[in-house]
């Protein structure tokens, strides 16, 4: 039969795995942070746990996620703003020495102490989210009223916790940007061109928007992957190999092969974009050329 110590170890282990396995299929960040303020309380025997995130536009913490046994204690505790000047020592030490602190009010208050008295805080473990050199907040856990002493067994289990916290926060905001600058670049190709294809250094279709798609007659699925001369023809291939060549952007009037193996003629900007070693890929905006269309202006629905 297994000894307390050794149940309670397995039950830590259990709590880690899970939280990794949540941040392998992580689909919502809400709601793995919600599961870490419900589960690293009962690792380090306490009852109350918060994470706060640094505003990106003010200098201040907010608590983002928040548990505690009594539901009008945990909607009190969401509200709590606490300002990097009001809590100078702990900012300096989580976010600038990026080390856990163990606070005790008796000893050395860091807190403002209408915080202490409202939260009745004797005792609080403090650990940064920190990855690499960003922190993006902290984790607080504690037990009001009480005197906690956090031992370093346990101070190492809120670290590995805080670490999966800290990872998931740059991971999710690293896709939020990345779709963000995904939607720019659309509404600008949408703006200036007609699509925009892209080939990768070995001249294979490597995606179209949906204005390339509606111009040629491909789907991005149906082509990706396939050598653009294969599907597009020689001349749009050869106008890829000399921005590969020349590493400067060029223009050309490109003859395509559209799905139904029709011709159709384009004005191609080529522009090589750089990689880490030499060209990543070649941009192609694409304008339709048409000799026999009318110039339409905005807001009209046919010819002037």
């Amino acid at each position: 039969m297994l000894e307390s110590k050794e149940l309670e170890e397995e039950a830590i282990l259990a709590a880690l795995m899970g939280i990794s396995e949540m941040m392998g299929d992580l689909t919502d960040l809400d709601e793995l942070l919600d599961a870490i303020v419900r589960i690293a309380p009962r690792l380090v025997s306490v009852n109350r746990c918060a994470i706060f995130l640094r505003n990106p536009r003010k200098p201040e913490f907010r608590v983002a996620h928040a548990f505690t046994r009594d539901p009008a204690a945990t909607a009190l505790l969401m509200r709590l703003v606490l300002a990097e000047a009001d809590i100078a020592k702990l900012t300096h030490k989580l976010v600038r020495q990026r080390i856990p602190v163990m606070l005790r009010e008796s000893r050395e208050p860091m807190l403002p102490a209408t915080v202490v008295n409202t939260f009745q805080v004797t005792s609080m473990l403090l650990v940064p989210l920190a990855y690499q050199e960003q922190v993006m907040g902290f984790m607080t856990l504690d037990e009001p009223g009480k005197d906690h002493v956090f031992t370093s067994r346990e101070v190492n289990v809120v670290q590995a916790i805080a670490s999966h916290a800290a990872v998931a926060l740059v991971h999710t905001r690293l896709v939020d940007a990345y779709r963000l600058e995904r939607r720019r670049s659309e509404a600008l190709a949408i703006a200036l061109c007609d699509g925009v294809l892209t080939l990768d250094p070995q001249l294979r279709v490597a995606s179209m928007n949906i204005g390339a798609e509606t111009v040629l007659g491909w789907t991005s699925e149906g082509v990706v992957g396939q050598p653009c001369e294969d599907v597009f023809g020689d001349e749009a291939a050869d106008v890829a190999r000399r921005a590969l060549a020349s590493s400067a952007r060029g223009t050309a009037v490109v003859r395509f092969w559209a799905r139904d193996r029709s011709r159709v003629e384009c004005l191609v900007t080529a522009t090589p974009v750089p990689g880490a070693s030499g060209v990543a890929e070649v941009l192609f905006a694409l304008t339709r050329v048409d000799p026999e269309a009318t110039i339409r202006r905005p807001g009209k629905t046919g010819a002037d």
